[in-house]
């Protein structure tokens, strides 16, 4: 694990540890000669850049150093708890300006997924994989103390469901060890999964996802399947703020 919480210039010591082909690729997102932008909101801008069958990723922070730093955090010590994450690879910049960049990873988002299985008749298989995957990250995440507060399915990625492999977390930069209301942040966890799949999930999947989190009859939980409900509905109401 990376023990320094800050920005390098390029050229840095942990810039100096990349092999020569990702320090180019590194220098033209730095530089603005590589990448192409896959999102864009207020003050961050993700960008790719194909290197060799992989591809590196540079997320822009302007102005919002706290966040950057958060996420580069998160990147060394998620993976240390068993969850899978995008490699960070370098952290340039400033207070004011700061480039993170992590590899690539395999596969793509289980939203995505979702979409193909329900169209090509693989759902169940879908299912099996959230419950089996997806459910006991969640747990893992939670037995440590920590929510994600983005917790979706286009951040999650995975080669293939139909597969055993094991899913990777995105966008890191918001993960909390929140110090009050622990409930409150399970079922928003919880119910921005239920409320983002992009296809009609039969209820007793998500019963039997929401038994496999909890390790126990679900039964003996209503109140938190309720809330969880509630919540769900109230995220779908609600219109995103970048689209």
């Amino acid at each position: 694990m990376d023990a320094s919480n800050k920005p390098e210039a390029l050229g840095g010591p942990r810039f100096a540890t990349l092999d020569p082909a990702r320090a180019a690729v590194v220098r033209g997102l730095w530089t603005g000669a590589l990448g192409h932008t896959v999102r864009c909101v207020p003050r961050r801008r993700t960008m790719a850049a194909p290197l060799d069958g992989e591809w590196l990723f540079g997320k822009w922070h302007l102005r919002c150093f706290r966040t950057a730093a958060a996420e580069w955090h998160w990147l060394h010590v998620l993976p240390l708890l068993g969850i899978c994450t995008p490699a960070p690879l370098v952290w340039l910049g400033d207070r004011r300006r700061n480039l993170l960049v992590t590899a690539g990873v395999e596969g793509r988002s289980l939203d995505a997924w979702a979409v193909e299985a329900h169209r090509d008749g693989w759902l169940d298989a879908f299912c099996d994989h959230a419950c089996e995957a997806v459910a006991p990250l969640v747990r893992r995440l939670h037995g440590n103390g920590l929510v994600v507060r983005d917790l979706y399915w286009n951040h999650l990625f995975s080669r293939d469901p139909r597969q055993r492999c094991e899913p990777v977390l995105l966008d890191v930069a918001r993960v909390l060890r929140p110090r009050w209301r622990w409930r409150r942040w399970v079922v928003k966890d919880l119910a921005a999964l239920w409320a983002s799949l992009p296809v009609p999930v039969p209820a007793r999947q998500g019963l039997r996802f929401l038994r496999r989190y909890l390790g126990e009859p679900v039964a003996s939980h209503r109140p938190l399947l309720a809330a969880i409900v509630a919540k769900a509905r109230r995220i779908r109401a609600h219109a995103p703020r970048y689209g």
